[in-house]
Parts: structure tokens; sequence; C-alpha cells
């Protein structure tokens, strides 16, 4: 090697200490670890600052080889440490824009909107040096963990009116059973419904939530459903706008949905009556979309109606005639109380049930106008009952009487 290869080897080196000096080398994370590997290590409030350098490196961050300085830019160009205690906040929008910018037009940057304003940041749902992607079980965002997540807030730092009973109703939920005793990760959770970065507020027309994406959020996952409710008339009037149509959330209710076989659940079978009701017995919407009303008390007066009201779920409700999600007004031939097929429907719980057995009505306002044949066996089963009655009870009396009678007659 000659002396000129020497000196150009000699200035390329001079030349490139002082581009690192200039350009300022960033304390690596083995130098961060010196104070923040100390697990008493704590802040002038009493915080502690121990970062496990295990979890970090188990981290998401930690598998992609991100530095300390990655994040916490503002330390990149500082020599002297220790450094000051108040550091700028992370802004993880550096690396997740697209997230950024659906958190901030979202709910939880909106403190304004809650009683007990709180701004929510990255940190409070994903962690902060422990941070692991969606799909790891550990991971505060996976599945089967969010609503643990989502609580931590909801029913721990916001003050909620009814103490948070209306979100702890999901825990009761045929949802949350499934979610964490089943173990069924694709089961419904906060985000399913409220979604993750976007969550609006319920009243918000964007919101998965809104009344008019509510169908579309459920059936994401009861795909079949959405096809049954919108060929209906329920689902058609919902596609028409119209405001007051039963959607549902109506129906199962929100947080707390219950298989229909729990006596709990709402469309239990001796409270569909009442579900159907709210708005079948409603005489203003009744006038405004001419349906007839009265449902609630005719049903109850009929046997069917009668045996509910006693808990037998084996006898006939709204749903057992009309079907549930795709009810479908008498005169559509798919309807099952359209006349040709009353029979059939009948015949569900009637084995041979025909033509004439299926004629008698079910929601009979007047008896007497109405239902003659009814009326007139009805009063003549009353006078036939009632005379049998009265005689038994001329017949105890009389026994009665004899007996006091002769009792006096021996003292």
């Amino acid at each position: 090697m000659n002396v000129r290869t020497l000196i150009r080897s000699g200035l390329l080196a001079i030349g490139l200490v002082i581009w690192i000096a200039s350009a300022g080398l960033a304390a690596g994370d083995e130098d961060c670890l010196t104070c923040h590997g100390d697990k008493d290590l704590k802040s002038a409030r009493g915080q502690s600052m121990f970062l496990d350098s295990d979890k970090f490196q188990a981290s998401v961050h930690g598998q992609a080889e991100i530095a300390c300085t990655d994040c916490h830019a503002d330390l990149r160009k500082v020599k002297d440490f220790p450094h000051a205690e108040k550091l700028k906040p992370v802004d993880c929008s550096a690396c997740h824009d697209q997230e950024a910018a659906l958190i901030k037009s979202s709910v939880h940057m909106q403190p304004h909107r809650t009683e007990n304003p709180i701004v929510v940041t990255c940190a409070d749902c994903h962690g902060t040096h422990d941070i692991r992607k969606r799909d790891d079980t550990e991971s505060s965002v996976f599945s089967i963990n969010i609503p643990e997540t989502c609580d931590r807030c909801h029913l721990e730092r916001v003050k909620i009116k009814n103490g948070g009973a209306f979100i702890l109703q999901y825990q009761q939920s045929a949802h949350y059973k499934a979610l964490q005793k089943a173990g069924l990760s694709l089961s419904a959770n906060c985000v399913t419904c409220h979604g993750g970065h976007d969550v609006k507020a319920a009243g918000d027309p964007l919101s998965r939530v809104s009344r008019k994406s509510i169908i579309k959020t459920c059936c994401r996952c009861h795909v079949g459903i959405e096809k049954d409710y919108l060929e209906g008339v329920h689902g058609k009037d919902f596609v028409r706008g119209v405001k007051d149509v039963p959607v549902c959330n109506d129906c199962h209710s929100e947080h707390g949905i219950i298989s229909p076989t729990d006596i709990s659940s709402r469309v239990y079978a001796t409270k569909v009556a009442a579900v159907c009701s709210r708005c079948h017995d409603d005489e203003s919407l009744g006038r405004q979309y001419g349906f007839l009303t009265s449902r609630l008390k005719t049903y109850s007066a009929s046997y069917h109606g009668t045996a509910s009201k006693f808990g037998e779920t084996r006898v006939a409700n709204c749903a057992s005639c009309h079907g549930f999600h795709d009810i479908r007004t008498s005169s559509d031939p798919k309807s099952p109380i359209n006349a040709a097929n009353l029979a059939a429907t009948c015949g569900q719980c009637h084995p041979g049930a025909g033509v004439n057995f299926a004629k008698g009505k079910i929601h009979v306002v007047s008896a007497k106008t109405e239902n003659q044949g009814s009326h007139v066996a009805k009063i003549i089963y009353i006078i036939i009952i009632g005379g049998l009655i009265s005689v038994f009870l001329l017949f105890i009396a009389a026994d009665l009487f004899h007996r006091i009678r002769t009792r006096w007659t021996k003292a």
C-alpha cells in the first residue's frame, strides 16, 4: 500500500467521523436501559419509569427493531443524560398516519361530548412498550381481550349514569359468553359493532350502530338474516327510510342480547307478544301507517294468549304465525298467514289441521260481530257451566242444611 492510498483512507475515515458527529448519534437502547432498566426508578410524581426489556423485545416494536428514539423523537439529539423529565408525547402518526386520521375524527378525540371529559390516546388501548399484534392472544386488542380493555375507561375512568349498568349488560349476553366462555374469537365484541379507530357516537349518522347502519353491522355476522329482513315488510319500510320501523336492537336490545331460549331474553317465547305490541298497540302509529292495533289485547283474550300468560312456551305467539325477520303482509303469497298458507301454518302445532280449522280468527276485537259462531258457542258454554255450578252449589247447600238440621234434632 503506497503513501497516496494511506492518505486517501485516512481522509475518508476522518470525514466519516465528522459526518457522524454532525448528524448527532441517537442514544442506543442500551443507554436508555442503564436507567430505565431499574425497577425502582420513579418520576418526581412517583410514577414508575421502569422498562421491562423482555416485554419490549417481545412486542411488535421490539420485533421490528424499533429504537427508543424512533418514538421518543425529541431525544435524538440529546447528548447529556439524564435527560429532561418531561418529554414530548409520542406521535404515533409518524408511522400510523391512516389510523391517526381515523381516531382524530372519532368520539374518543371529542371529550366535550362526554359527561367526564377524557381524551383517549393510542396507549390507552394498545399499551406502550408492550404493544403486540392484534392477533396475538396477549395483545390488549385481541378479540377476547377487547371488552376488558374498553371497560378500563367505560367502567372505571368515565363516570356513566346508572354506574355503567347498560355496558355491564354485555357480560350477560350471548356474544360475551361465546367470546369468554366458549373462546369463540369471532363472536361480537366492542370493536365488532362500534369500530376500532373510527368509533362514533351512537347518534352520529356515520356510526356503525346508528339506526341507519345497524342492519349492516349486525348482518356482517348474521348474513342470512339481512336477506330475510329486507324482504319482509319491516325491511322494505327501512329501505324507504321509515324511521318508526323496528331494527335489530328494537327487538333484541343492544348490549344485553340473549338467546331466545333464555327466559331473560326479550324475545323469549312468552315475551314476544309484549315486544311486538310496543308498536302494534300504538294508536298513533296505527293511524299513520294503516295497521290494526289492540293486537296484545286480542291475542291475550285468545287461548294462545291465555296459555302464554301462564308460562306455556309451546303455544303460538306472534312469531309462530307471522314469522320474525321476514314478516310479510297477509296478501303476500309467501306469508305464513296468507289464506293459502294458513292451514300449513296452523298444522305446525296442530297436525292434520285443514282449511276449516284455519278459519278461526285469533285477533277478535268483537266476537259478537266478527265471529258469531264462536260467540254463540261461548254463551252456550257459559250457560251450561253456570247451570252446572249452580246445581252443585244448591246440592251442597241442601246437604249442609240437612246435616245441620239432623244435628240440632238429635241435640
